[in-house]
Formats: C-alpha cells, structure tokens, sequence
C-alpha cells in the first residue's frame, strides 16, 4: 500500500528543505498512508500558540542516545518542522532505553491517558528484540496495540524506522529488517487515515550508498548513531514530513458526521 495523498504539496516542500538541507530527497520511497475520502475531514493544527503534544515510543535510539545536544533523531525533525511551520511542539520521550517491545506493556497507556498526545511516534529500532529474540507474533501484537492506542486517544499516529547502526550492517543484518517490515506492515494493515509510516532505516541506507560512505561515520558504537547519524536521520524524517504534512501541521482526519463533535487532535 503506498498512497501519496496531497503531493500538490511535493514541489513547494522539496523547495523548502532544499534550501534547508543538503540531502537528497527519498521521500517517495520513505512515505505511505492511506488516501483520505470525501466523508472525512481534517482538523487543522493549533494556530493559537499551544503547543502541539507529541509522545515517543521506542528505545534507546528513540530516545537520543549519544546525541545529549540534539535530543535524538526525533527531536531534531520535530525542531525542524517546528521552525519551518511556526506551529510549536511539545516533544516527550517515553523510550525506555534498552527495552525490547513488551518491557513496559502496562505503562503504554497510562502515558496516553496522562499526557494526552495529538502525535504519537512509535520508532522501536528492534536490536533489543532482535537480541532477545522476541517472536513476531508477540512483537507484531505489541506494535498494533500501541497503534490502537493511539488511535482511540484521537492521536495521529507515525510509525518511523530508526537510523541503520553498525549492528544493522552486521550482527543484526538479517534480523533488524525482518523487525522493521513486520512493523512497517501492522502499520499499513489499519488502512487509517490516521496512521503514517515513515521509512527512514532504508532511505539513510539509499543515502550511504548513494554517496560512497559506510555507516562509520555516523555511529557511536554498535547500537547507536553518533550526533552526525542522528542528525541525517532527522533531516531525513524532517524531509518526509514537509512533503506529507506541507506547513500547515500534521491532522488528525474525522469522519465527517462525528468532526463537529469531536474536541481531540490539533
């Protein structure tokens, strides 16, 4: 399934993180989401000054290890998108550093019912579970309930890969990937408007290749990226999420018979 709903934006946006990046776009291979209909309608972003509540899920990585200036991959996009779009984001990290899927099973929803997210991202970089050896159907139940989650708190949800590490070139090289396309496909298989899937594991490996380099100089040491690598992977996810959203914030799409009713989203 691969959806490119609102590509009227694609020249504007490109436009816009050319003069703010120099990295080339893979956006096309790195966005899919499901095309919004007629009976539904977008809540727009806040434009009253509140800031827009984003939660993360995931691990170590998620949570911006060896990146202590930056905040992490996640952090970085969403400092990006803040600026270009001037809507404010209040980013919080729920990673659990070192923590395979079903760690914190029970704590998944008291953060949503505390902290009342309009963006959940979900990026589990799967090395903790590929090492604990965690089943599919185990990982794949964990990540739809997460979804599900998120869904029901009225939140739009973005499923985003990691940045490759040393390990995804080597220990993990079969296995990592085998984690992403399972989670990459509980997120398609919601066919919601609501959901996004941003691939940025395979478009920074399209990056390395496309310019001779090795992963060397983006890692800190075999799980994690250094500064460098968590700065690619934000500009890379920044990039996907100025084609996909515009400037004008990230939605959260409502049937049309129930939008006038609803007080959730943005």
């Amino acid at each position: 399934m691969a959806h490119f709903r609102d590509f009227f934006t694609a020249s504007a946006a490109l436009a816009v993180t050319a003069s703010l990046l120099s990295v080339p776009a893979f956006a096309a291979t790195g966005i899919s989401s499901p095309q919004r209909t007629a009976g539904q309608v977008k809540k727009a972003a806040r434009t009253d000054g509140r800031a827009v509540n984003v939660i993360i899920f995931g691990s170590s990585v998620a949570d911006g290890w060896v990146d202590p200036t930056g905040g992490g991959y996640i952090r970085r996009a969403f400092v990006n998108y803040q600026n270009a779009s001037a809507i404010p984001y209040n980013v919080i990290s729920d990673a659990v550093p070192g923590a395979p899927i079903t760690q914190e099973e029970g704590m998944y929803q008291q953060w949503i019912d505390t902290q009342h997210p309009q963006v959940l991202v979900i990026s589990w970089g799967t090395l903790d579970d590929a090492h604990a050896k965690t089943p599919f159907s185990v990982f794949d139940s964990q990540v739809r309930q997460q979804i599900a989650m998120g869904l029901a708190a009225h939140a739009v949800v973005l499923v985003v890969t990691p940045p490759v590490t040393k390990a995804s070139y080597t220990t993990y090289q079969v296995q990592e990937p085998e984690y992403l396309a399972h989670e990459l496909a509980v997120a398609e298989s919601f066919h919601s408007p609501n959901v996004y899937v941003f691939n940025v594991f395979d478009q920074m490996k399209q990056y390395l290749d496309a310019h001779n380099q090795t992963y060397l100089p983006y890692m800190a040491n075999s799980w994690h990226p250094n500064r460098q690598g968590h700065k690619l992977a934000g500009k890379l996810l920044f990039q996907d999420m100025l084609v996909q959203f515009g400037l004008s914030g990230i939605p959260f799409v409502t049937p049309a018979a129930t939008a006038s009713n609803s007080s959730h989203g943005q």
